[in-house]
């Protein structure tokens, strides 16, 4: 693991004129908690003076079972000013029904833990629409996160993607998918019980207390550049997408070799027109038809566009309000179908 930490740092180094003076560090993607707080401390300071800037906002994504007092006091003391706490549910066979490491007592000290210290911008991961979950047990996990008063909350539904556990109980015949209504269902409630509970909305997926929606996630929803390090990370320029390897041992030589694994994927413009549509509409405000025709699109594109849009807006799944473009609120649970039929 310490030889992993040294190529993150050298490779911030190598790509340093990547991009200039990021606003945001994310520290996350995988199980950044195993680390001691002081080694992510050191990738922090490293960040820190290869761009020679302070970030407005560092999150670091926490696994409950790794949180203490002195663990979130140690970040809070390097800069870690958001914790994105993984609960996912406060059930404990849901949790083991999802392979967690963690119980329910875990996640509800990990948030302890992290308030007593100090942290002001929590976020709570949850997961819905997996067998065994019921609508009441759904309301009741959502009600227990409320009672934390987190600034921010994940709410993502259960994948079964191939190569994952999931993927292969479900081929064995041993896991049924929930039905698309229910989880609809548990969405809908969701979005009323948050909304209610003064956290709005701002991502398909998303919800916060104002002044409080994630900076560093919202900068990829608009198309900003970034840059990711470490195994299969990705990257933007604004010209070309870029992947590192997904192999720990090629990635940890290339970087030793003082070169990157990494394969590029030019952004063509119809490229570009659909990763707009699909960003931009993940996000409650949308787009204007101003910042559609920044994207150089070609008449061919805007005209699928406008037809397309056009069938939506009688649908009823798309609305325009103050110039901007946006899935109805109540519709965003079917957002992969919409941006589908945008799409070419």
């Amino acid at each position: 693991m310490a030889h992993l930490l040294q190529a993150l740092k050298d490779e911030m180094v190598l790509r340093c004129d990547y991009i200039t003076l990021p606003d945001t560090l994310y520290i996350g993607g995988g199980t950044p908690s195993l680390y001691r707080a002081e080694e992510l401390g050191g990738l922090i300071e490293e960040a820190k003076k290869v761009w020679g800037c302070e970030f407005k906002e560092i999150t670091v994504e926490l696994n409950p079972e790794d949180v203490t007092h002195l663990y979130c006091r140690a970040l809070a003391d390097y800069g870690v000013n958001r914790l994105s706490v993984g609960i996912q549910s406060f059930f404990d066979e849901h949790l083991r029904f999802m392979n967690r490491r963690h119980n329910a007592a875990q996640g509800i000290k990990a948030i302890e833990a992290a308030r007593n210290v100090g942290f002001q911008n929590i976020s709570i991961d949850l997961i819905f629409g997996f067998p065994g979950l019921t609508v009441d047990q759904w309301r009741q996990n959502i009600e227990y996160a409320l009672q934390w008063e987190p600034e921010h909350l994940s709410a993502y539904q259960l994948g079964i993607e191939p190569g994952t556990p999931f993927y292969k109980r479900y081929q064995e015949g041993l896991l049924q998918p929930v039905a698309q209504e229910e989880a609809a269902d548990q969405y809908a409630l969701m979005q009323g019980l948050l909304q209610t509970a003064g956290l709005i909305q701002y991502e398909v997926s998303n919800f916060a207390r104002e002044r409080y929606g994630s900076q560093h996630n919202s900068a990829y929803w608009q198309g900003a550049c970034y840059l990711g390090v470490g195994p299969s990370a990705h990257s933007f320029n604004g010209v070309a997408r870029h992947a590192n390897v997904r192999s720990l041992w090629r990635y940890l030589k290339g970087i030793t070799e003082g070169r990157l694994a990494v394969s590029e994927e030019r952004i063509t413009p119809r490229k570009r027109y659909n990763e707009f549509v699909m960003t931009r509409l993940r996000t409650v405000k949308g787009f204007s038809r101003k910042e559609l025709e920044k994207q150089n699109c070609s008449k061919n594109l805007q005209r699928h566009f406008e037809q397309a849009s056009a069938r939506l807006f009688q649908q009823g799944l798309l609305t325009e309000q103050d110039g901007y473009i946006a899935i109805v609120p109540s519709k965003l649970f079917i957002m992969d179908r919409i941006v589908m039929e945008l799409m070419l």
